[in-house]
């Protein structure tokens, strides 16, 4: 069976047990206009072309979050035009100081303190959906330090796109900065 005749076949499945209400959807789908309001989260195995979401394709804002000296910030990559495109991996993530100059670059890590995580999968969104990661590092000084820098920016350009935005979010330095992959949802956690 040629590729084209197999993609065309998933599509076909993919299709009917979205019109039977399954939440699950094949990767080759993602391009397809789903009615699911679900997120799909999915470990790609096949070779294939991916839409991912450029930077003017999404809305990127951050919310809070924090525990035990760690703290966490979540970046939100919400679709905002009317073509699904796809998310995998990474954001690319920097603090800034208050004059907007690039001091750290966030490490990528699978998990951390406030998030345990799994290899990177693929989140497709369709308008209004969202993906999101965490970032996160500590606010509690180490060795003889009394204090430790803090960041008021953060440079963040989306998984496999190429222009970044720069989002109003606080981070400490006193431990370097860490980011983890891109998971369904706003809340940077796996579900």
């Amino acid at each position: 069976m040629s590729r084209l005749a197999a993609a065309v076949s998933l599509a076909v499945v993919a299709l009917t047990l979205a019109a039977c209400g399954s939440s699950t959807v094949s990767p080759t789908t993602s391009t397809s206009t789903s009615t699911s309001t679900s997120v799909v989260a999915t470990t790609s195995t096949t070779t294939r072309a991916v839409m991912f979401c450029t930077t003017q394709q999404l809305s990127v804002t951050s919310s809070g979050n924090s525990g035990m000296g760690h703290i966490g910030v979540v970046l939100i990559f919400t679709n905002t035009s009317a073509t699904p495109c796809t998310e995998v991996g990474y954001p690319g993530v920097s603090a800034l100081d208050a004059g907007g100059h690039q001091v750290v670059q966030a490490i990528r890590t699978i998990n951390g303190y406030l998030q345990g995580s799994t290899m990177p999968k693929e989140v497709t969104l369709v308008t209004g959906q969202s993906a999101s990661a965490i970032v996160e590092g500590t606010d509690v000084p180490t060795g003889n330090a009394t204090s430790c820098p803090s960041y008021p920016k953060l440079l963040v350009t989306p998984p496999n796109a190429t222009e970044s935005v720069v989002v109003n979010a606080v981070m400490p330095g006193c431990s370097p900065i860490e980011i983890h992959p891109v998971v369904p949802g706003a809340t940077g956690m796996n579900t």
